[in-house]
């Protein structure tokens, strides 16, 4: 019975564990025209490849983008 109870306890923390994640795509779309942009963090996932990729989202923000989906 303990053995079970540990199981479910560490699965319930590894899936909330999923949730509180960093996300490290953006798509961004201009609703005039229904273009498309993409921003990504490197694979190094390291406090300047996230810099870079919240700076690629702020300017496309500025050219007149949307956040249209982040995971």
């Amino acid at each position: 019975m303990p053995r079970i109870f540990c199981l479910v306890l560490a699965l319930l923390l590894a899936g909330c564990a999923s949730f509180t994640e960093k996300h490290s795509r953006t798509i961004l779309m201009d609703n005039k025209t229904g273009e498309t942009e993409e921003c990504t963090v490197d694979m190094l996932r390291n406090m300047a490849s996230y810099d870079k990729y919240k700076a690629c989202i702020k300017d496309y923000e500025a050219k007149g983008f949307t956040v249209w989906s982040q995971y």
